[in-house]
């Protein structure tokens, strides 16, 4: 019992830690939308955190999703 409680809580807490890395992807997804829209070329700085942030991202979700299937493997 336990051993869910544990995996649920730490599905939790990366979800939250993907919220807030959200947030902060979302400033640098700006500056590169706004490049986009005025057809002028991105800042490296705005392009290197949104691709650091969004792979930091799709690393936590691969996990959520490895967590998930092995809580309903327990359940």
């Amino acid at each position: 019992m336990s051993i869910k409680r544990e995996m649920a809580k730490e599905i939790r807490m990366i979800s939250e830690e993907i919220k807030i890395l959200e947030i902060k992807r979302s400033r640098s997804e700006a500056a590169l939308i706004k490049s986009l829209i005025s057809k002028s070329e991105p800042n490296k700085e705005d392009v290197d955190y949104f691709c650091a942030f969004t792979a930091e991202i799709d690393l936590k979700r691969d996990r959520i999703q490895e967590l998930t299937l092995e809580l309903e493997k327990l359940v």
